[in-house]
Order: C-alpha cells, then sequence, then structure tokens
C-alpha cells in the first residue's frame, strides 16, 4: 500500500544528496576505484555530445543505480559521470543496490523499490527535473553492447549459471570470469562503444527537451 504522506521536494533534494558523488563513490571502491577513475580518464567526449550538453539549458537530476561489483557498471558509470561534468546544469549522484535504499523510496514514492531494484537490470539511470518528477530512465548499456555482450556469453556460457552458486569454488570462478568481462569491455567502450553509449544518453536528455517545448507549443 503506498504511502499517503506527501514527499516534498526538500525531502526529495535530501534524499539525492545522501547519495554518493561520483568521487566519492570512486573513493569507497578498493580494487574498483583504479578502474573506474581510469575509465573516467580515457573517456573523451564527442565534439557533438560536448556541445549538447554544454548547452542544455534545462536542470537535471541524475540518480544511478548501480551494481558495485558489475563490468557494465565500470564500464558505462565513468562515461555518464563525464557527460554530466560536461554540463553545468546537471548533477549525478550514486546510489548501490547494497546500500539503505530509503533515499530512492523518497524519490520514488508509492513505488516498491526492493522489488523494483530486484527486477531492473543495473545500472539504471534515473532522469529527475528541478520539481524532482522523474522524467527517463536509462539503461543498463547502450543497445549496440549488446552484440558484444552476447557473443561474449556464448564463448563463456557457465558464466550465469555461476553466478547463482553459492559454492567457494563457483564463487572464485565467477569472479574470475567477472574480471576478464570487465577488461574486455574496456576494450569495447574504448574503440566505439563509447561514443555510442554518449550518443544514446544524450538522445534521451535531448529527446526531453522537444518533448517539453511541444507541451509549451500546445498552450500558445
Amino acid at each position: 500500500m503506498a504511502d499517503a504522506t506527501p514527499v516534498l521536494p526538500d525531502d526529495k533534494l535530501l534524499a539525492f544528496e545522501q547519495c554518493l558523488t561520483f568521487q566519492e563513490y570512486c573513493e569507497l571502491q578498493e580494487e574498483r576505484n583504479r578502474l573506474l577513475t581510469m575509465r573516467y580518464a580515457e573517456t573523451r567526449l564527442t565534439p557533438a555530445v560536448q556541445l549538447a550538453l554544454n548547452a542544455y539549458e534545462a536542470p537535471l537530476n541524475i540518480l544511478a543505480v548501480v551494481t558495485d561489483e558489475d563490468p557494465d557498471t565500470i564500464a558505462v558509470l565513468p562515461i555518464i559521470a563525464r557527460m554530466v561534468d560536461a554540463s553545468p546544469r546537471m548533477q549525478l549522484h550514486i546510489l548501490s543496490e547494497s546500500d539503505d535504499l530509503m533515499p530512492l523510496a523518497a524519490l520514488l514514492p508509492g513505488v516498491d523499490v526492493l522489488n523494483i531494484v530486484e527486477e531492473w537490470v543495473l545500472p539504471q539511470f534515473l532522469v529527475f527535473d528541478d520539481e524532482w518528477e522523474l522524467q527517463a530512465q536509462w539503461g543498463p548499456r547502450p543497445a549496440q553492447a549488446e552484440g558484444n555482450l552476447n557473443e561474449w556469453l556464448s564463448r563463456y556460457p557457465e558464466y550465469e549459471k555461476l553466478a547463482d552458486d553459492e559454492s567457494p569454488v563457483a564463487q572464485r570462478q565467477y569472479a574470475a570470469l567477472t574480471t576478464a568481462l570487465t577488461y574486455e569491455m574496456r576494450l569495447w567502450y574504448n574503440s566505439s562503444l563509447a561514443t555510442a553509449c554518449q550518443q544514446e544518453f544524450c538522445d534521451v536528455l535531448l529527446a526531453l527537451l522537444q518533448s517539453e517545448e511541444n507541451d509549451e507549443e500546445q498552450f500558445v
């Protein structure tokens, strides 16, 4: 049953600010810190994306809901962080699925966040406007990456089964394959997928501006 207590904009701002910035998140990631900061440093925005983000007129608050050890988080999160840093009107905060999900519950009142996070394929990027209304959701990866991932999974069909096997041997094998996938994804994104990721997420944001312009025209 949804909570009948209204959630005020100030409550949502406080909830958002309880989540980590990209720098804070990286500092807590121990061995993954190096990979995340390296991925951020080697991400180069295309001129078109950089121009679009710098000129973006609407303020946006973006919450990334992530799984810490997931290769997609390490591949994609730094790209989105780099994009947000290119815009003077956007900010990014991060919430791990293993953390207290109360900030997400405050941002999505009436939603069973425990169940919905379990259903999502993470990372997911939730885009809120300046009134804390959810305007878009994107993730876990650009569509162009699906072919690469499916090809890798066909080479290692045991990977997804190992994830559900809690035996020590299976978990060691799963960790080794996860590390291999993480470094292979780095190669994918440094070749062409970083550009695809930038453009796809930028298109989501630009579509919001177009929708807002269309709504304004209806009232002219």
